[in-house]
Parts: structure tokens; sequence; C-alpha cells
């Protein structure tokens, strides 16, 4: 897409600006959001239901580790999220969303935990949580209530394994949820049927930006 270029004056200097920027007052320009950015993923995906189990003591740590129950994921994978998200409610179901972007001092809080990298990423490593490119989540009906899963979240025992969860009755939720986010470019995880990567995780760098 070509962008022409505009200029502004700002006291005796003339500044062209080019590229897609806004303008937000005299001599300030504000570049649009990058696709390494993380955004709050409700702002594109509004239906969303979260229920991020690391803000409450509702997970396998027992203590909330989370100050705020927020998801937030790098804009280019939010935007692979919301293809997911339209794809899903054409079938009456909405994203239930677990888990996002976690800082990398919240995964070592986790290894300690539970120290295996079935399950849990190995801080020294990073997982694709911490570099906001991966989501925990099922789906809900499109009035927000529960539908039939495979397993509880963070269930760490075979029945979790993709290969067991997505099939029969139980699964037939997940393996909705699993059709969307591979059309849309993310991976799945064997281990946890509800863990999705997006297709280019390891491109956004590791962080331990707050929530």
């Amino acid at each position: 897409m070509y962008y022409a270029p505009r200029v502004l004056r700002v006291g005796s200097l003339l500044i062209v600006l080019s590229g897609p920027c806004s303008y937000d007052g005299p001599g300030e320009a504000i570049a649009a959001p990058k696709g390494t950015d993380l955004i709050d993923v409700t702002t594109v995906i509004p239906d969303a239901v979260l229920e991020i189990r690391y803000a409450t003591k509702h997970n396998f740590t027992g203590a909330v580790l989370y100050p705020v129950a927020t998801c937030k994921l790098r804009r280019a994978v939010a935007d692979k999220l919301v293809k997911a998200a339209a794809a899903l409610r054409k079938l009456d179901r909405r994203l239930l969303i677990w888990d996002c972007y976690r800082p990398l001092s919240i995964q070592k809080v986790l290894w300690k935990k539970v120290s295996d990298p079935r399950y849990v990423a190995d801080p020294s490593v990073g997982s694709k949580h911490n570099r906001g490119a991966a989501v925990d989540l099922a789906v809900v009906d499109k009035a927000g209530k529960a539908v039939v899963l495979p397993t509880a979240f963070d269930e760490f025992t075979v029945a979790a394994h993709r290969d067991r969860a997505l099939v029969g009755p139980s699964g037939k939720e997940a393996k909705r949820l699993e059709d969307a986010m591979l059309a849309a470019g993310f991976t799945a995880m064997a281990t946890e049927w509800w863990h999705y990567d997006a297709s280019d995780a390891g491109n956004y760098a590791l962080s331990d930006e707050p929530l």
C-alpha cells in the first residue's frame, strides 16, 4: 500500500512524514502500531470471554501470579486470533481465553512448581507465552456458557494430550477450536490441547514487560 508523504510545519522547520503515521497536535507524529507491539486482545475481539487463571488462585500453583486479568498478544498474533474467532463465531462459538502473554519472571515461578518441559517451558529457553505469541484457550457457546471440553485447563496428564483429547464426543469442541486455529496460522502443542503458538512465534523476543 502506498502512503503519500505529508509535510508538517513546526516553527520554521518542515518535516516530511512517510509511512502510516498519525498526527496528534503540532509537532507530534505518532507511528502506527507495529506487529511486534503487545496489545489488549479484547480491543480486537470484544466478545472473547476472559478467564485468566493466573490472575486468580484457580491454577496449578494455587497462587495469584498476575496483577490484572488481561490478555495481551503481539499485534500480528492477535490478528491471527481475530481470524480464528470469526470462524468460530459462524459456528455459534466464542473464545474462552485462559492465558496469553506471560512475563518471563512468572515463567520462572511456574517452572519451580512443575519442572517438566512437556507442560512448562524451561525459563532458560523461554516459552512462546513469554514472547507474546502463544495463547491458551477453549470455546464457549454464543451466550458465553460452558460447553463440553476434554479436560480442565493445565491438567498435566496424558488425557490432555492432543491425540486423546480431540477424539470422541468430549473432543468435539476442542477439534472445532483446532480447525479454526490452524487455519488462522497457529500451530498446536501435542501435550496440551488448549495451547497454540503463532507459526512465526520464534520471531518475537522474550519479554518480562509487566502486565
